[in-house]
């Protein structure tokens, strides 16, 4: 068909068009702009002019500020460009030129190389605009750019009041899983009310309990996803990872419009901002995302990489004997073997009552629970006052390296130094505020939270084998790690646990134990408490998360 002569849509009879529809958001859809409507007129308007539509593409709620958020529109190009000449449409239908694009001169250009290179022709339904002639394209341009004025215009009235309502605390998104959005604006009509509030439900309760688990459990994200599952909540992994990064669920939020702020929200927080940065340092710092995976059978919880075979010095694996269904330890060294549980026909009891029988060997007698909370106590008081001296000289130093940032930005601002400058050492000094921040957040300072440290590890050490049993194959992986930091020493020779460096409490515990079996008096039981713990001041007191 030549460009010379007035083209009309009757020239296309019975050609092969396709359709292109699109709403940006969800009030457009409600009134009665949806992409149902748009294509039912434009089915009419084909049906009237004898034109087969043969391909569809519908997009719903895309921007088209630019045509990169545009995904739908991207493919129908990809479609054109793909499709051999003699299958590709004459005409692509839309129902106005304000729903091709909003981008003004990235449309134009786009809507020009259409015809030119691919000789396909737009033609808007609504007002008849096209892009048959030059002349035709020209006033399509006007279109456009109209509708590209129109959204400047939108945006000098509707930004200030946007930023206005940010600055008032108001969040303009909705609400992320977890959490019923109420408010004026809401589209459930139970949830419509006159002041915005975000309210947890059941969901964001176990998504509460997911953040405990992935910072104080070490969850992995698939753990995390069976978990919640078995709770009748399904989040793909791709959604768990951005859960983990989003700022909402730690009580506040951040907008482009107001860049570089934090916005306190209204809500009510699943975790602390404190425990949501402690969180997000992890996964940024660590190889695999902070987590490591526990590996391993639950039926044998003291491997991998805990039992030592003392006579060789290796670590002890385990396995399943398939034929009898027994477990057993072998060390990977000399190949000797031991029953993991005792049996009736063993001749030695086995590793895991061996190991309970060696956890109640360190219990602390009931007499001595009282002495012993006191000197914990007081060796937890010198702990706090040392932490307290930390915290303040990192203090110091983040005050020393806000002041060194806030020089290079004024040199910046002056033209001193360029931006490249700026940028390069600027940004370490912000790690380094953030590194050190993170530092001070994890340093404990409440003497309140040593009696709950007391009170739970009097609770285990009354009764250390019951409390091991209790746990879960994680929490017990914690345990042995926490009791026997260099692992368990098991003779594969003589069937027997064998004496193991252990953390500091429990060697006290154990210290006490015997020397109040020998019937020592009193103050030697004290002294030797003493001693243990004013030497053990630099040391970290055992923590419990389980």
């Amino acid at each position: 068909m030549s460009n010379k002569r007035k083209l009309n849509i009757s020239d296309f009879y019975n050609q092969s068009v396709w359709c292109y529809t699109r709403v940006s958001s969800k009030e457009q859809f409600l009134k009665n702009g949806s992409i149902e409507t748009q294509v039912k007129r434009i089915k009419a308007f084909a049906n009237e002019n004898g034109l087969r539509i043969t391909r569809e593409f519908d997009a719903e709620f895309e921007s088209s500020k630019r045509i990169n958020t545009q995904k739908t529109l991207n493919e129908l190009i990809k479609a054109v460009k793909t499709t051999a000449k003699s299958q590709r449409p004459k005409v692509i239908l839309i129902w106005s030129p304000s729903r091709f694009g909003r981008a003004g001169s990235e449309h134009i250009e786009l809507f020009v190389s259409l015809r030119r290179k691919y000789g396909v022709y737009l033609f808007a339904v609504s007002s008849s605009h096209n892009t048959f002639t030059d002349r035709d394209e020209n006033e399509f341009s006007t279109q456009l750019l109209y509708a590209q004025k129109e959204n400047f215009s939108r945006q000098d009235v509707i930004i200030p009041g946007m930023i206005n309502a940010l600055e008032n605390k108001t969040f303009l998104s909705r609400a992320p899983r977890g959490y019923d959005h109420y408010g004026p604006r809401v589209s459930v009509p139970a949830k419509v009310q006159a002041k915005q509030e975000m309210k947890i439900n059941k969901d964001g309760l176990l998504i509460k309990e997911a953040f405990k688990l992935k910072l104080y459990e070490g969850y992995t994200d698939k753990e995390i996803q069976t978990y919640l599952a078995e709770n009748d909540l399904h989040i793909p992994k791709s959604s768990l990872n951005v859960m983990w990064l989003n700022p909402f669920y730690a009580g506040y939020f951040k907008n482009s419009l107001i860049p570089d702020t934090e916005i306190e929200g209204h809500w009510e927080p699943l975790i602390s901002r404190k425990e949501f940065k402690i969180l997000n340092h992890k996964l940024k710092y660590s190889s695999q995302n902070g987590i490591p995976k526990i590996s391993g059978k639950t039926e044998t919880p003291l491997t991998p990489k805990f039992l030592i075979c003392s006579d060789c010095n290796c670590n002890m694996t385990s396995y399943l004997n398939k034929a009898r269904q027994i477990y057993y330890y072998k060390c990977s060294d000399c190949n000797k073997t031991v029953n993991a549980n005792t049996r009736a026909q063993s001749k030695s009891p086995g590793i895991h009552e061996q190991f309970l029988d060696y956890l109640n060997s360190l219990k602390l007698s009931k007499q001595l629970i009282e002495l012993f909370s006191l000197q914990l106590e007081k060796y937890l008081d010198i702990q706090t006052l040392d932490s307290s001296s930390k915290k303040r000289l990192i203090s110091i130093d983040i005050n020393k390296l806000q002041e060194q940032y806030d020089s290079m930005e004024y040199r910046f601002a002056i033209g001193e130094i360029n931006k490249p400058i700026f940028q390069k050492h600027s940004l370490k000094i912000k790690e380094s505020i953030e590194q050190k921040t993170l530092m001070l957040d994890s340093i404990p300072t409440k003497k309140s939270n040593n009696k709950k440290v007391i009170k739970k590890f009097i609770e285990m050490a009354e009764k250390p084998g019951e409390y091991y049993k209790r746990l879960d194959l994680r929490q017990k992986r914690k345990l042995q790690g926490i009791m026997f930091p260099e692992g368990l020493q098991f003779s594969t020779k003589n069937k027997e646990c064998r004496t193991s460096k252990m953390n500091l409490l429990f060697e006290l515990t154990n210290s006490l134990s015997v020397l109040y079996s020998s019937k020592n008096e009193e103050t030697q039981v004290q002294f030797a408490l003493e001693s243990h713990l004013v030497a053990g001041t630099g040391l970290e007191p055992v923590t419990f998360g389980l």
